[in-house]
């Protein structure tokens, strides 16, 4: 196993007797220092949630190795894998409208895709310009409540309301 590898590797009896053996000393520096046992007792429970969550992370999650990393004896799918390998150069988007592609949320970036171009300026030069309604209102040449109830329905279409 190379050291990549060892990385997403997780013992679990090894892990949960350092866990143990960690906490048996914490408990101890926090009693002597007059922590609540109370205070203690959530603690520990945080960070075991923390350990349980690193263990599934670990348990579900395999090494995909580097291209030339494929070995024909690892198995079907990791075979599989490396006809899938391909090269990504991460795009550049800029410009004003920049921020609709870095919304990470699909069902979000969904729905402002739905929205026509007036909307998607009114929510750029709200949210990424730091204008008011009554700032756009002016620039648009339109009164203030018309604004609002565009914002409205902007609002109603990206909550799903």
């Amino acid at each position: 196993m190379n050291e990549d590898e060892g990385k997403m590797s997780f013992n679990y009896a090894r892990e949960k007797r350092r866990f143990d053996k960690e906490w048996e000393r914490l408990q101890e520096e926090y009693t002597a220092l007059g922590m609540d046992e109370a205070a203690i007792d959530r603690m520990k429970e945080f960070d075991w949630r923390w350990f349980c969550s690193r263990w599934v992370y670990a348990h579900h999650n395999q090494h995909l190795p580097d291209e030339g990393d494929f070995p024909e004896d690892r198995g079907l799918l990791i075979r599989r894998y490396r006809k899938l390998v391909t090269e990504f150069e991460e795009p550049k988007f800029s410009g004003r409208y920049a921020w609709l592609y870095e919304i990470e949320d699909e069902k979000l970036y969904r729905r402002l895709d739905m929205l026509p171009g007036k909307d998607i300026e009114l929510l750029t030069l709200i949210i990424e310009e730091g204008y008011r309604q009554a700032d756009v209102a002016r620039m648009w040449e339109c009164s203030r409540n018309s604004v609002s109830k565009r914002w409205n329905k902007i609002k109603k279409v990206l909550t799903g309301g």
